[in-house]
C-alpha cells in the first residue's frame, strides 16, 4: 500500500479531523525518516514501529481495544534536532508490584507484552523517575538514582532504599522507567504506575 492509499484509508475512519491530521503527519514522519536511531535498525523493530504508525497518538488504539497503547516518540533538542527516542504511554504494558519490604522497597516489574517492541530487545531495566508520598500526599523521597537490573523471563526486581522514612503508609508513584540493551542508547519509558505499601 502506498502512502496515498494509506492516507485515504485513514480518512475513511470516523474520528476528529485533528486526530486524522496527527496520525497522517506521524505516519509520514515515520516512513520518510532518513536516519533512524540505532535502536530501531533491527528489522523486527523497524517493522513494529511502522505497524505502530497508526497508533502513534494512542487514541485510535483506545477506541478499538479499550486501552491506551504505547508509542515511540522522537526526543528533540531546543533547536528541533532529534537527539533520541522515548516510548510513551506504557502504563498498560508493564505491571508493577511491591514484592518485599525490608530496609529497602523491593519492586517487581513484569513486561506484559514481552514479544513486542521495545520489550523484546531490552536487557537491563530500572526506574528513571519516581516519588514516594505519605498518607497526606507529601513527597518524602523523590528521584534518587536507582541502579538498573537485569531483565529475566520478562521480570525485573528493583530496590529502592527506605532509610530516610519513618513507619507509616506510603504510595510509590513511578512516572518514568528506563530500559537498555548492549551497545544501544537507553530508552526512557513513560507511564503511570502506583502501589501502596506499609513500612
Amino acid at each position: 500500500m502506498n502512502k496515498n492509499e494509506f492516507v485515504n484509508k485513514i480518512r475513511e475512519i470516523e474520528m476528529p479531523k485533528d486526530m486524522q491530521r496527527r496520525i497522517i503527519e506521524n505516519c509520514y514522519m515515520e516512513t520518510e525518516k532518513k536516519r533512524m536511531n540505532k535502536m530501531f535498525k533491527r528489522p523486527m523493530v523497524v517493522a513494529a514501529s511502522f505497524a505502530l504508525c497508526v497508533c502513534l497518538t494512542g487514541v485510535t488504539a483506545l477506541a478499538t481495544t479499550g486501552k491506551l497503547e504505547g508509542f515511540f516518540k522522537d526526543v528533540k533538542r531546543w533547536d528541533g534536532a532529534v537527539v533520541g527516542t522515548s516510548y510513551e504511554q506504557a502504563t498498560d504494558e508493564i505491571d508493577m508490584k511491591v514484592a518485599n519490604i525490608t530496609d529497602e522497597l523491593i519492586v517487581e516489574f513484569t513486561m506484559l507484552e514481552p514479544d513486542t517492541a521495545p520489550y523484546s530487545f531490552l536487557e537491563m531495566f530500572g526506574i528513571n523517575e519516581y516519588k514516594i508520598v505519605d498518607e497526606d500526599g507529601n513527597t518524602v523521597i523523590e528521584n534518587e538514582t536507582i541502579e538498573m537490573s537485569v531483565l529475566e523471563n520478562n521480570n525485573v526486581t528493583v530496590k529502592i532504599p527506605l532509610n530516610t522514612i519513618s513507619e507509616g503508609k506510603y504510595t510509590l508513584v513511578v512516572s518514568k522507567l528506563i530500559g537498555s540493551a548492549k551497545a544501544e542508547q537507553p530508552l526512557v519509558i513513560s507511564g503511570t504506575w502506583e502501589c501502596e505499601f506499609t513500612f
